[in-house]
């Protein structure tokens, strides 16, 4: 049986931490060998101290003119939006109505390029490589607590075609990006780490909820410490 649980009353991080050791110190939340623990973005963000002062950002002139197309997005965060996708002459935007997305070099595309604003002055930009924090927790969490665990690192997105938004897979350590089954001749391939990211998200909800670490409990799979988010993205 698959089981998905929330760790409840985890510390609120407002600045660079290690969060490897509050997770560890929530000794409530039992963890298994190959559990899968699913990690909000923002919190890792937070505990990366990737925080942005809004105002000490100049919009250029790109961000002016994209600030008419959506007049709801301060230009200020588009600039930053902009620079996420490291591609000057926002070639890697796509804008329709009110929707901002932004290719990342990682070959992800994402709502806002990942950039959330936490208040009128700061903003938060995702890591450059959420693999390696996915691989440093789950290596923490073995040396103080000796099991082994994925880790998937999830990010709230939207799409173009759709209202409101779900759970998204942008890093991952020990679990793969797909899996794969087959029937007679055909092979049929499914993104699971976005499924399981999708799972977590039922629990975590969205802003102010408050719950961003989920526990998944059950599920069958072979821990890959080579896995990466990049075996997802075409």
């Amino acid at each position: 049986m698959i089981t998905i649980e929330a760790l409840h009353n985890f510390p609120k991080i407002e600045k660079k931490c290690n969060l490897s050791a509050e997770i560890i110190k929530k000794e409530a939340f039992t963890i298994h060998n190959n559990d899968v623990l699913c990690i909000a973005s923002k919190l890792i963000s937070k505990s990366e101290g990737l925080f942005v002062d809004l105002n000490s950002i100049s919009p250029n002139q790109l961000a002016l003119r994209l600030h008419q197309q959506i007049p709801r997005k301060d230009p200020r965060l588009i600039k930053i939006i902009i620079d996420q996708t490291e591609d000057k002459s926002g070639k890697k935007l796509q804008i329709s109505k009110n929707f901002i997305g932004g290719w990342l070099p990682n070959g992800l595309f994402l709502t806002s390029a990942g950039v959330d604003k936490i208040d009128a002055g700061t903003a938060i930009v995702l890591p450059k490589n959420c693999d390696e924090i996915a691989k440093r927790i789950s290596d923490d969490i073995f040396d103080q607590l000796k099991v082994r665990v994925a880790i998937i690192i999830t990010d709230s997105d939207g799409r173009i075609d759709k209202k409101g938004a779900t759970q998204v897979a942008i890093g991952l350590y020990g679990v793969s990006g797909l899996r794969k089954s087959q029937y007679q001749d055909k092979t049929n391939v499914e993104t699971i780490c976005d499924m399981l990211a999708a799972s977590a998200g039922l629990l975590m909800g969205q802003k102010g909820k408050m719950l961003p670490i989920v526990k998944i409990h059950g599920i069958d799979y072979t821990f890959d410490k080579f896995a990466t988010i990049r075996d997802a993205v075409n």
